[in-house]
């Protein structure tokens, strides 16, 4: 599981288009075999992804993310400079039992915040999409 924070914490991806991009940038990851996507959310201010690397990896993955949404929001916004902390938190999860645990965690994020009552009804998750994961390819 990665996570990764806005510079200072910004609820950028409060605004729907920026959420998109960081949305397309994972599915591009995925349809581009860089990984498995099991679980994502985005945050206002964060992003969560469980992924299993296939042919980057996880460092690699989360630069392309990361680079990509950055400079597509930067010419959105006319301007320049991060929109991500530097670097990401990753854990391992090593069984079964944690990664179901974190995918749950994951998906309830909007609803332990307040956001959104169930959490298939928020825009930015794998609850929405999961068609568009793998994780009946694992479960």
């Amino acid at each position: 599981m990665t996570t990764s924070v806005t510079v200072e914490r910004k609820p950028i991806f409060g605004d729907s288009k920026f959420a998109d991009i960081v949305l397309e940038a994972i599915l591009f990851g995925k349809r581009q075999h860089w990984y498995y996507l099991l679980s994502f959310v985005i945050m206002p201010d964060h992003m969560h992804l469980i992924i299993i690397p296939e042919d980057k990896a996880i460092s690699e993955c989360m630069k392309s993310i990361k680079g990509f949404s950055s400079r597509q929001i930067n010419e959105v916004f006319g301007r320049k400079g991060s929109i991500w902390q530097n670097g990401f938190y990753d854990y391992i999860l090593d069984s079964e039992e944690k990664v179901l645990s974190r995918i749950k965690y994951v998906e309830e994020n909007p609803v332990r915040k307040g956001i959104v009552v169930h959490s298939e009804d928020y825009s930015w998750s794998s609850a929405r999409y999961r068609i568009e994961t793998d994780f009946g390819r694992f479960f």
